[in-house]
């Protein structure tokens, strides 16, 4: 994995992109791999090391985001009122 061109030191270089809430790693056509979607910046991008924007996806935060996105989804064998 390339890091992204800002990483000048090593030790801080970590992939953040595919841990991060507003990522979206789909396909883009012309896009290769290590590039992806930014929900939050509305860009294609290629994966960062650095990123004042990035929050941790966590499962609490992914099923909020979900949520928020999608609406509550009943569960099997509930039934909707």
């Amino acid at each position: 994995m390339n890091f992204h061109p800002t990483c000048k030191d090593p030790k801080k270089q970590r992939t953040l992109c595919p841990r991060c809430l507003h990522w979206d790693p789909r396909p883009e056509e012309g896009s290769g791999p290590g590039f992806g979607y930014c929900v939050r910046r509305d860009v294609m991008t290629r994966i960062r090391c650095e990123c004042e924007l990035f929050e941790e996806a966590t499962p609490m935060k992914v099923e909020a985001r979900n949520k928020a996105i999608y609406g509550q989804i009943p569960n099997e064998g509930e039934e909707e009122e």
